[in-house]
């Protein structure tokens, strides 16, 4: 898998080594070189280096994403809607929420994002009444790779609708 949720254990990805149809060992005709800090959020490279009867190196990427959370809480307002989610501080930077007027997400789709881990319920404005919106969640880890910044991010949450009030 090249994607791993966030569990606070180191993870250790176990590639399969194939070469012309058969399956190598580990130990006699390959060995793995892991990187360190497993436990957190990241991005993280595996060497594999070919040994024996065969030759060459390998780079193999993977990613820890952070935990997810749910929703909590969605509150119609006139031309408006709050909308709660639960708590989740561990290797996490902030949420992203996202809505749209369809349950796909494929039509008018807005996400804001929240970069705080304490707050946990965005109020949105400006939006038709007695209109049906669709809400869902994310959380992100923002990390360096390669000296930039790059956001990880967690699955989605379930899907909640709330209609605006008049």
């Amino acid at each position: 898998y090249s994607s791993y949720a966030w569990t606070g254990k180191p993870i250790t990805p176990v590639p399969t080594v194939t070469y012309g149809g058969l399956t190598l060992k580990e130990g006699t005709d390959y060995k793995i070189k892991k990187p360190s800090g497993r436990k957190n959020a990241g991005i993280y490279t595996v060497m594999i280096e070919m040994k024996g009867d065969y030759t060459g190196k390998y780079r193999k990427t993977f990613q820890i994403i952070p935990k997810g959370t749910a929703i909590s809480g969605v509150k119609a307002k006139k031309k408006a809607f709050s909308v709660s989610w639960k708590k989740q501080a561990k290797q996490t930077s902030g949420y992203q929420i996202q809505y749209a007027v369809d349950a796909k997400f494929k039509k008018s789709v807005v996400a804001k994002n929240v970069n705080n881990t304490k707050k946990v319920k965005l109020d949105v404005s400006k939006l038709k009444a007695k209109k049906k919106y669709y809400i869902r969640v994310r959380t992100y880890k923002t990390v360096k790779v390669n000296g930039k910044s790059k956001k990880i991010y967690s699955g989605w949450s379930k899907v909640k609708a709330v209609t605006t009030k008049k």
